[in-house]
């Protein structure tokens, strides 16, 4: 049975644990640069891959060899294409997520592919892919029922941009 750790005469428990703390801390935000850093490893590999797999081969490639999801894979590589603002970003954050660092890299909303059309494609997007997801005799109601929704939003827009 271990002992009781004696307190020395002049110890400052608080002081101790001050200091392990402000290490623990300084361990955390190395260990989220860390991951940032890592992201953009891994998208410089993603990057030369996906030149060398060649046009249309990349995203069969990836599912089959890479354990990632295309999104991810994204990601990775957006970090890797502005290495040098997200290394500028983490060195001046104490905290800082990948999704945060993404974030921060994007161009503010209104501009660019970020502005209204650019959102509704990236819906689209996502629409389309999730659509292809489906097994084959659900895709056609799905479709309907979205298209149904998407009807009932314009013919509630448009009275309102009328008034």
């Amino acid at each position: 049975m271990a002992e009781p750790t004696a307190l020395k005469p002049n110890a400052d428990p608080l002081g101790e644990l001050a200091t392990r703390i402000k290490s623990l801390h300084a361990q955390v935000v190395e260990a989220g640069r860390n991951v940032i850093r890592k992201a953009i490893e891994a998208g410089n590999a993603l990057i030369d891959a996906k030149r060398q797999v060649g046009h249309g081969n990349w995203l069969k490639w990836l599912k089959e060899n890479c354990e990632l999801s295309d999104r991810t894979a994204e990601v990775y590589m957006t970090c890797a294409r502005n290495r040098q603002r997200v290394e500028a970003i983490i060195a001046t954050a104490a905290n800082m997520t990948l999704a945060q660092a993404l974030r921060e890299i994007k161009p503010q909303s209104g501009k660019g592919k970020d502005g209204v059309l650019g959102q509704y494609e990236k819906a689209q997007a996502t629409l389309i892919k999730k659509l292809g997801r489906l097994e084959v005799e659900d895709v056609e109601d799905a479709v309907e029922r979205t298209i149904a929704e998407l009807r009932a939003v314009v013919a509630a827009v448009k009275p309102a941009k009328a008034a």
